[in-house]
């Protein structure tokens, strides 16, 4: 020992990752003991700040493996719709921004959900008409994969009855052609969202201000940023300026587009390390590439018909063979790759290109990858095991389940749901479990992911049954996959995701002890310290 720890937490239960234990010490930003009350006495000296842990739990500080977080936070001004039932909901929530903002700028919103309007109905653009005759409004689904957007947007994009259908996305018509409003998938929204203004550089700075003090009081220490949706966005440069202002207090991987040419992203990660910003803090990683939509929007891709739509089988957002020629670039070039797959087809076709990635370089080369499908929802027997055997990882959101708990079996049937959120077969298997939000989403809040995935319920509706309970974590095993099952993700493992000596002293402290409390209470429960690299980010007063 060369010296006194500067932080030691002792007096509960410490979940190190893959293991327990009752205290730990922190020096330098890193971790320099694990055990149990001896390394308490052992590691405080006169400077050290020693914290009663007065038995709540100490864990890794956590890990969202998928965000779409500079989006999300540029997304909170927009009008929140959760609460929408009717279209008479969304016509006054517009009109009201209207009264507040005036008729010049755009309406922006997101979290309407179809399934909760009378009889599942897409909403209709007549209500935003009679409201916004004037003002353009685009208002997101909750899952993002469906939005719609009033005949002023469409008139302003240049969308009629003669638009065709572009690749990938669908426009709804209404009797006689002309479109309804209700756009499908990226490629259809793109018509209308292309028209929005773009934010500039500071406000993409502002709205990361705003949401990164939110994660340090949520315990989170490390995100995943997909900002691939909109290439307009400067993420690199809106965190790099944070860290210049020592406001950056959460290691952030950052995606990009699978079909960015391999060039420009060496270009960009050139210009983020000229900035001198750690790479253990701002780095790049993942490519990522959508094959399918969403359950919700009935555009994820089923290999058989929608038990609630007989004639209809999802959207395909890439074609089989651009994404296995898309795939195998990027193997070649050393680059992790991550397959948006919610579907059971969409699932295989991932799995096909993974497959074609291994007969080109190897099984060895494919598992080291450590190549991902985001979502992971729904499998066809047999390819669970083809997962786990390729070695790819599951990236899932269990908090999806809640919000998709009254549909799931309209959409899917009792048989297919067997095979769906199948998370305890994927840890029996073997398979690489990652764990994240999807924020915006879903709330960024821990706690609700993390006892959903134990409990297979709801956490904000309670009077819902758990769906297939028998596909739930143990508490051990949801925390891992939210740890040490994201750093592994990312390819961190060496250093970020445990409490172990040398590993990054990244860790959270909850208000409570969760391996004492029952899981349906877990939403509950707080983080009262939030710690990365040793400094101490948030404390609860």
């Amino acid at each position: 020992m060369e010296g006194p720890a500067d932080l030691v937490f002792t007096g509960g239960t410490v979940f190190t990752g893959d293991g327990l234990a009752r205290a730990v010490a922190v020096r330098g930003g890193v971790v320099t003991a694990v055990g149990g009350d001896e390394v308490a006495r052992g590691w405080t000296g006169p400077g050290t700040r020693v914290v009663s842990l007065r038995g709540r739990m100490a864990a890794p500080g956590l890990h969202d493996a998928h965000t779409h977080l500079l989006g999300g936070a540029l997304a909170e001004d927009a009008l929140d719709l959760r609460d929408a039932r009717t279209d008479d909901d969304l016509a006054r929530a517009v009109a009201g921004r209207l009264a507040a903002r005036g008729e010049d700028a755009w309406v922006l919103g997101r979290g309407w959900d179809a399934d909760l309007f009378p009889g599942g109905a897409w909403p209709s653009r007549a209500a935003l008409d009679a409201v916004a005759p004037r003002t353009p409004v685009l208002l997101r689904r909750r899952d993002g994969h469906a939005a719609l957007a009033n005949a002023a947007a469409l008139r302003l994009a240049g969308v009629t009855r003669d638009t065709p259908d572009p690749p990938g996305g669908r426009l709804l018509r209404l009797p006689g052609g002309e479109p309804s409003g209700i756009l499908l998938e990226d490629p259809a929204l793109e018509l209308v969202s292309k028209r929005v203004p773009s934010p500039t550089l500071d406000e993409q700075v502002r709205a990361l201000e705003r949401v990164l003090p939110r994660l340090a009081a949520l315990g989170i220490t490390s995100v995943q940023d997909d900002p691939s949706f909109d290439e307009a966005l400067a993420p690199a440069e809106a965190y790099a300026r944070l860290h210049d202002a020592g406001r950056l207090t959460a290691r952030v991987l950052l995606w990009r587009r699978l079909e960015r040419p391999l060039e420009a992203l060496e270009h960009d990660e050139r210009a983020l390390r000229g900035r001198g910003v750690p790479r253990d803090l701002l780095w790049f990683g993942l490519l990522k590439g959508y094959l399918d939509g969403s359950l919700g929007s009935r555009t994820a891709l089923m290999e058989d018909p929608y038990h609630d739509d007989p004639c209809h089988t999802g959207v395909p957002l890439l074609d089989p063979e651009t994404a296995t020629a898309r795939v195998l670039v990027a193997h070649r070039a050393g680059r992790q790759v991550g397959l948006h797959a919610i579907g059971d087809l969409a699932l295989a076709r991932a799995l096909d290109a993974y497959e074609a990635a291994a007969r080109e370089a190897g099984p060895a080369s494919l598992r080291a990858a450590r190549h991902r499908i985001e979502h992971a929802q729904v499998f066809r027997p047999g390819d669970l095991e083809r997962l786990a055997r390729l070695g790819v990882v599951a990236s899932v959101q269990p908090i999806h389940l809640a919000s998709d708990l009254r549909i799931a079996e309209a959409r899917l049937g009792r048989a297919r749901c067997a095979h769906a959120y199948p998370w305890r077969d994927l840890v029996d298997q073997g398979a690489l479990v990652a764990a994240g939000t999807d924020y915006p989403v879903e709330p960024l809040d821990p706690l609700p992911n993390l006892a959903c995935a134990v409990t297979r319920r709801s956490p904000r509706e309670r009077d819902l049954p758990a769906f297939f309970p028998g596909q739930a974590l143990t508490p051990l095993e949801a925390l891992a996959a939210y740890t040490l099952g994201s750093a592994r993700a990312a390819h961190r493992e060496a250093w970020l995701g445990r409490l172990a000596p040398g590993y990054a002293a990244d860790l959270v402290v909850f208000s409570s002890d969760l391996l004492a409390t029952p899981p349906v209470e877990w939403p509950g429960a707080r983080a009262a310290m939030t710690v990365t690299g040793g400094r101490v980010v948030f404390e609860a007063s």
